[in-house]
């Protein structure tokens, strides 16, 4: 043998493998957060069936209750889903009842999707599902663990995202309670509780 294989060799020897011990599954963040995700669908699936909706339409029920009027392109940039799904899915919820098309009044190469009253019905039906599993989810959970942890997601979110979403993501948190209330107020005034005289009919 000669010098150099040798070296080689006692450079094999003594070399030493990476230690992973600190991603064994449930040591790893991803895992705990797919599998926590995975489980909470499951549950929270459940509970929406009763309403004959499944959580592919879902997600896009849960964004027009808080801001109505989308396009179908913005509705399906807000659920970050492009493509067949998202055409599917918003088909789905117009042959359902739950939304229909209004031209945009400032450009006429836009469509916007309103909630029907049949689409608004289902926020009362579905949000307590919501609030319910969220309390098994959280329970033993203090408010402030329960906003870090809102506040970690979001930055893991962040550290993930392509740029276009890392600041959709941070306007997201400046705009989130503005958006909701003027989100709520604009289906308050498509959608009346109370019977809209004909005259004021969209």
């Amino acid at each position: 043998m000669t010098r150099g294989q040798a070296e080689r060799a006692g450079a094999g020897r003594t070399a030493r493998r990476p230690n992973y011990d600190h991603l064994r599954l449930e040591e790893t963040v991803g895992f705990l957060l797919s599998d926590t995700a995975r489980t909470m669908t499951r549950v929270f699936t459940k509970k929406i069936a009763v309403h004959g909706i499944g959580m592919g339409i879902f997600q896009f029920l849960r964004i027009l209750w808080e801001e109505d009027g989308l396009t179908q392109s913005e509705l399906a940039a807000r659920a970050r889903m492009k493509g067949p799904s998202a055409v599917a899915a918003i088909k789905e919820l117009e042959w359902r009842g739950f939304v229909r098309r209004v031209d945009d009044r400032n450009d006429r190469r836009k469509v916007r999707l309103f909630l029907t009253p049949a689409g608004r019905k289902l926020y009362d039906l579905v949000m307590p599902d919501i609030e319910a599993v969220r309390q098994i989810m959280l329970a033993d959970f203090t408010p402030a663990e329960q906003d870090q942890l809102k506040q970690m997601l979001r930055r893991m979110r962040r550290n993930l995202a392509p740029e276009p979403l890392r600041a959709v993501d941070a306007a997201d948190g400046e705009r989130a309670a503005r958006r909701i209330g003027a989100g709520r107020r604009a289906l308050n005034e498509a959608f009346p509780l109370r019977p809209p005289p004909a005259s004021g009919e969209r």
